[in-house]
């Protein structure tokens, strides 16, 4: 009878263990999304623009250097 008990209360510890490792791995499955979602609309774009601005400075720069004769 108390090996019943035991088996029963360990079966149902394994099932609320499983039900927690669940629920915790949603809830970070839905915070990454959401971050991945906030970078692609607040942060992707202003790099997107350094990036832009880097790279014409570096073009211009380029084509000064090239025009510049010993």
């Amino acid at each position: 009878m108390i090996e019943t008990k035991f088996s029963d209360l360990k079966q149902q510890l394994r099932a609320w263990r499983d039900a927690q490792v669940r629920f915790w791995a949603g809830a970070a499955f839905v915070m990454l999304a959401m971050v991945s979602i906030q970078y692609e609309e607040v942060i992707a774009p202003g790099v997107s623009r350094v990036n832009d601005v880097l790279s014409g400075a570096t073009d211009e720069f380029r084509t000064k250097l090239a025009s510049f004769t010993l």
